[in-house]
């Protein structure tokens, strides 16, 4: 699993599972064998995924483990999705946010002592000196399960809470008043279960990825038009503990 981060993302989180190989068998139609939809998802943004860089040595995977570590705070994975729209200082983003300023400092200064977090650049105000932050990295995590340690599993288990415990609060939010709600502004939920072969699993990661991808630039051919934010939460995972079906 890994944390995929776009910098230009106005919501860009997005949590992907380890990377499976696909076998030399012909690739098969997933069957789709239950789908239950509502009116309600707001989803935690994603962005296009990379090449995933594995650890190397026990540095990396301690490294690895201590920037998830670091994410796994509700305020912190907000503050990161505020500076990944780009550079700003605390006071900017606690503005934006409507939390005081003296709450966040601690928290920015644990995503920079991660690597998360970088200083851009820094302005003198009125004696006083403005330091401007920016996402460091655009990836986050370890590529496959076998380079996971005990920590960073653990670390990954509490970071995919706090990310589908967000996408459940924002979604009751946003039902919480109908008389809100048409077709156009209606959030959505979906939950669909597939049967996909091994040799197909690749194909469906990839198809979604570009999915993902094709959305983000429609929305950036929008140019600067208002807009309002939504979230996007995407998981994709075997049910079951991966039991193939018969």
């Amino acid at each position: 699993m890994a944390v995929v981060v776009k910098r230009d993302s106005r919501r860009y989180f997005n949590a992907l599972m380890p990377r499976t190989r696909a076998t030399s068998k012909p690739a098969t139609r997933p069957r789709a064998t239950a789908t239950a939809t509502a009116t309600a998802t707001r989803t935690r943004a994603g962005a296009a995924a990379g090449r995933i860089r594995t650890p190397s040595s026990a540095a990396d995977r301690r490294r690895v483990t201590q920037e998830l570590r670091a994410l796994a705070h509700p305020l912190r994975l907000k503050l990161l999705e505020m500076f990944a729209q780009g550079p700003r200082t605390t006071m900017q983003v606690a503005a934006s946010i409507g939390e005081p300023p003296t709450r966040l400092y601690h928290h920015v200064n644990a995503l920079e002592r991660a690597g998360i977090l970088r200083l851009k650049s820094t302005r003198q105000v009125r004696g006083t000196t403005e330091k401007y932050f920016e996402v460091a990295k655009r990836q986050i995590g370890v590529a496959r399960a076998k380079d996971a340690t005990p920590g960073s599993r653990a670390a990954l288990r509490g970071l995919a809470t706090l990310v589908f415990d967000q996408a459940r609060a924002e979604l009751l939010a946003a039902i919480a008043n109908p008389s809100r709600l048409t077709k156009d502004t209606a959030p959505l939920a979906l939950r669909m279960t597939l049967s996909v072969p091994a040799s197909h699993q690749q194909r469906v990661r990839r198809r979604i990825m570009a999915t993902i991808k094709a959305i983000r630039r429609d929305l950036k051919a929008c140019g600067g038009a208002p807009a309002d934010r939504w979230a996007l939460t995407l998981g994709f995972a075997p049910t079951d503990g991966g039991k193939r079906s018969k």
